[in-house]
Order: structure tokens, then C-alpha cells, then sequence
């Protein structure tokens, strides 16, 4: 028999109901979240950090925050699914986030603040948006250039200068997506077969390869090396902190990074995973990273000098692919990598 509405049962199941609607919890966002997120991020520990704090003080939310670079973030990604560990991807290349993507690893979302991201700077079905850009440049040490009896590089080819030999510091492009931005480059300006035959010569001049992008300014900082392979804001920070570096953008041509964000597929906190990438995108967000000291271009198209706004006036020498190239001829070009510089 239907129970009554005078019922214990049937109050209990109003009250309920109640309590759903007014904390406005749907099927999506399963059971009640804590007030936190779990942050996978792909960019330098400051920036990191700076994001997080500038989230939890306009949230409330806490962060959990991990920091791993591009490649090796992917991989942590892929172990995770079906237990996932993360609710966000903030910060590294969008060749991985296409990856992801692709890999059914990422959550489509439309934030009310993709209005103001350019088309070419996020994803047609919505599941990773560009937050941030740079342009990859030569962070030099004129004084340890000045040791070396070595001219200033300006361009690819000064770098195969013997007396750079062992003063060249990357990262490998096997866990970065800077040095695979600088690598794809080489592709872009020369050739397929000539930009390889560049590349070893290259990389015959590096000493050691670094995990992540960001560090190889700190071995030229530490006078380690001559000349780091790095997206420039990152030099220009060192420089800001009073280390004696120039930033070079070399003169035969340059590419850019679109470093993006996305709510994970299955996040633990869907909720609070909405929230971050709303605050990513939004100019507050954007411009948040500058607490940590490095200046990062912006993607939103309100803010002024703007990826896009950069990229019409012509301001460097930009020569690089569109994306869904280098998302092409990523794993042959890192395969190479394995085999002949790596053996």
C-alpha cells in the first residue's frame, strides 16, 4: 500500500528532498564534496603556488597541490584512472591536454569565461582551455659566456659554437613540453630530415638533460652552463631576482606554448573542479601567476598584450606548426629521441 504523507517514511523522504534542492546537489556532482581540490600542475612551483593561494582566497576551497611536469603529469594521469587522484590539470602544453583528451582522460566543461579565450586557444568540445602562453628563448650568462671566450647566441645555429660544448642546458623532450616545443621548432624551420640532423648536433652540446622545463635557468644560475633552452618569462624572473641572465628570443625563429587547464574525467570534486577552471580563465586568475615573480603572456582577450594581440602585431619571429601538427609528429619525434640520442 502507498504510504501516506502523515507517514514517518514519507516526511523523512520530503526532508531529503528538501535538503537536495537547497544545497543544490544534482546526480553530476554525486554526494556532498569537502571544501577542497586536489591540483595536478604542470608549470613552475611558484606560479603552482601562487595559483592555489589566489584560488583558495576567492573559494574558500583548499588545494592539494602536486607538481610534475607535462609528460610525467600525463603518464600520473593515465595510472589514475578509475581511481582517480586529481580534480584538475593546470598548467603545461596543450599538446598533452590533446592527448588527454583524446584518451577520454579530461571532463568537457564550459565556463562562463571561455567567452573571452580566442577559438584558437581551446578546445571545440570544451574539455581543456588555454590559460597562458611564452615564448621559448635562450637564457644566457654573459658572464659565463665571457669565461668561454664564446660569442652571445642569436640564433639556432650559434648554439653548435664548439666552445658551447657541455653549456647548452634542456630538458628532455621525453618529459617536457618545453624542450618538445623547442624540438618541433627545429622540424618547423629546417625540415624533417635537416631538423633532425640539427637536433643531434644540439643535443651533443647539452651536458645533461633535466626532468623539467623550468630548471634548466637555475644550472645556468648556479654557473652550471651558459645557456638554457626555456620559455622566456622564467629568465626574466631570474633576472628580476638579480641574477646576472639576459633573455635571448633568437632571431631565426621562435614558437609558443598555449599552457591550458581541465577538470579531469571522473574528479572527485566535480563541483570544486568547476570552480577552478572558472577562476583560471577568468582575468583574476590569469593574472595571479605574476605573485610568483614570472610574467606569463595571458590568453584572455580583455587583458592587454594578449597572446592573440602579440601574435597580430608580429612582435617576434614566430615560426612553429598549429598545434594539431605537433600533437602529429610528437610520438615519431620523441621515438627518434629514444633511439638515437638516448641509446
Amino acid at each position: 500500500m502507498t504510504p501516506s504523507l502523515r507517514s514517518p517514511c514519507a516526511l523523512a523522504a520530503l526532508v531529503v528532498l528538501a535538503l537536495l534542492v537547497v544545497t543544490g546537489c544534482t546526480a553530476a556532482d554525486g554526494p556532498a564534496e569537502r571544501d577542497e581540490v586536489a591540483v595536478l600542475c604542470s608549470n613552475d612551483a611558484e606560479i603552482c603556488r601562487a595559483w592555489a593561494a589566489a584560488f583558495t582566497e576567492r573559494s574558500g576551497r583548499d588545494v592539494t597541490l602536486v607538481r610534475l611536469p607535462t609528460s610525467e603529469a600525463l603518464e600520473r594521469i593515465r595510472r589514475g584512472e578509475g581511481l582517480p587522484e586529481f580534480d584538475i590539470w593546470h598548467g603545461g602544453g596543450a599538446e598533452m591536454y590533446v592527448e588527454a583528451a583524446e584518451e577520454g582522460l579530461l571532463a568537457p566543461y564550459s565556463s562562463p569565461e571561455t567567452a573571452m579565450i580566442p577559438d584558437a586557444f581551446r578546445d571545440p568540445e570544451r574539455r581543456w582551455s588555454g590559460v597562458y602562453s611564452s615564448m621559448l628563448a635562450f637564457c644566457i650568462s654573459p658572464p659565463g659566456l665571457a669565461a668561454l671566450d664564446a660569442q652571445t647566441p642569436l640564433t639556432w645555429d650559434d648554439l653548435l659554437d664548439p666552445a658551447l660544448t657541455g653549456q647548452v642546458s634542456t630538458a628532455s623532450p621525453r618529459t617536457s613540453g618545453t624542450a618538445f616545443t623547442a624540438m618541433s621548432l627545429q622540424i618547423d624551420r629546417l625540415g624533417a630530415d635537416a631538423g633532425r640532423d640539427y637536433l643531434e648536433a644540439l643535443y651533443a652540446q647539452v651536458l645533461q638533460f633535466t626532468r623539467s622545463g623550468t630548471a634548466p635557468v637555475q644550472v645556468v644560475v648556479h654557473g652550471e652552463a651558459a645557456v638554457a633552452l626555456t620559455f622566456a618569462p622564467y629568465c626574466e624572473a631570474a633576472r628580476a631576482a638579480g641574477h646576472d641572465v639576459e633573455t635571448v628570443v633568437p632571431h631565426d625563429g621562435t614558437d609558443y606554448e598555449i599552457g591550458a587547464v581541465a577538470v579531469l574525467a571522473d574528479a572527485p570534486h566535480a563541483r570544486g573542479a568547476r570552480e577552478y577552471v572558472d577562476f583560471a580563465l577568468s582575468a583574476e586568475g590569469q593574472r595571479s601567476g605574476a605573485d610568483s615573480g614570472i610574467h606569463q603572456i595571458a590568453t584572455r582577450s580583455d587583458l592587454p598584450g594578449n597572446l592573440a594581440e602579440i601574435l597580430a602585431y608580429g612582435r617576434y619571429p614566430v615560426i612553429g606548426s598549429p598545434l594539431a601538427e605537433r600533437v602529429e609528429r610528437r610520438d615519431e619525434l620523441l621515438g627518434w629521441f629514444t633511439a638515437e640520442v638516448e641509446r
